[in-house]
């Protein structure tokens, strides 16, 4: 499987968002700025992280990999190896335990599903203040009319 082909399959899997983003391991002191024109598109874009790195053997697959954005993939590369190597582990149990509660059980029977054909239009009147009070004063002077 390519890198990207991979990306994609985590993408499909878990959403399109950075890992570190989404567990909180970077906190940023103020927002970074960019120079040039596009560079901060360009450094939200998701890249493909691979757990085991390509050089010792990892390869490109759902399994070793894990989605960063190019800012926060580059960040990562500058950490000490014990800081990369508990991300990873952060990355790769984020991954078990949301597999958990996306996985659908096997039932044993079927469901029915019923389309339903909307016909009219439901409108939500805004709640117009002024109105109602309008309405509670004419009830106050029926009310001390008939006193």
């Amino acid at each position: 499987m390519s890198n990207k082909n991979a990306k994609q399959r985590l993408i499909e899997i878990y959403g399109a968002e950075c890992f570190i983003e989404k567990l909180g391991l970077r906190k940023f002191d103020k927002p970074t700025r960019y120079t040039s024109k596009g560079q901060s598109e360009r450094m939200k874009q998701l890249t493909y992280h691979h757990i085991k790195m390509k050089k010792d053997g990892g390869k490109a697959t759902v399994e070793n990999g894990a989605l960063l954005s190019a800012d926060n993939h580059e960040w990562f590369h500058k950490q000490s190896k014990e800081k990369q190597r508990q991300m990873n582990k952060a990355f790769q149990e984020y991954k078990r335990c949301s597999l958990a509660f996306t996985d659908i059980p096997e039932a044993d029977f079927e469901i029915d599903f019923v389309e339903i054909e909307v016909t009219d239009q439901v409108t939500v009147k805004k709640f117009d203040r002024a109105k109602e009070k309008r309405k509670t004063k004419e009830l106050i002077k029926e009310y001390y009319e008939e006193i």
